[in-house]
């Protein structure tokens, strides 16, 4: 018997299946990498602060491009093989690594854009330290923990050509950053996410 559900309850679905992580301390299984100090205990009093409602499709655009790479290096030294056996002429080798390279170069490009997105930002009054899930390279949700004063503000970041889609997020302690849209981002709390930026 087939059963249909309903989109919202395959997202929920996709984005359990994406938060979680293949991370296991001490038998147990963990979802973040903390950049806190371990000695100190960690509260669950998060505050949802901010949320980008696509982080779902960015996170699906940048695996894409890995399968397609992996596709793209199987079937060109297959298609040439075929070839050199004269099972297939050589245009279709050419059209086959045509089709395979514009799809590479079209999900790297998308993947270069939509790469290190935060999808959604928590805030801990009591400890003063923000939780922050975003997406890497690879299409994986990645969480860290920082200290609220660790992070730069927005009136302190250069300008560049494209804040007007993003800004980039970034911390005094890395040179690492992040990318956070407030055009197409929902801020779920505006008191707390002016006292993070």
């Amino acid at each position: 018997m087939i059963r249909f559900i309903s989109k919202e309850k395959a997202l929920r679905v996709v984005f359990r299946i994406t938060r979680t992580s293949n991370c296991i301390q001490n038998g147990k299984r963990c979802t973040s990498t903390s950049t806190v100090p371990q000695g100190e205990e960690k509260s669950t009093d998060y505050v949802p602060v901010y949320k980008l409602p696509y982080i779902i499709p960015f996170s699906l655009v940048n695996r894409l491009k890995v399968y397609q790479t992996a596709l793209t290096v199987i079937t060109v030294p297959a298609a040439a093989a075929l070839n050199q056996l004269h099972h297939i002429s050589s245009e279709a080798v050419m059209y086959t690594a045509a089709l395979g390279l514009s799809g590479c170069l079209t999900l790297y490009g998308l993947g270069f854009l939509t790469q290190n997105f935060v999808g959604i930002m928590y805030y801990n009054e009591e400890r003063d330290t923000v939780k922050i899930a975003y997406t890497d390279t690879w299409g994986r949700r990645k969480d860290i923990e920082i200290p609220a004063k660790d992070i730069v503000p927005l009136n302190d970041l250069p300008v560049t050509m494209f804040d007007g889609l993003f800004f980039t997020f970034r911390r005094f302690s890395t040179k690492d950053t992040l990318k956070l849209t407030l055009r197409y981002g929902t801020i779920l709390d505006k008191e707390k996410f002016k006292r993070i930026l």
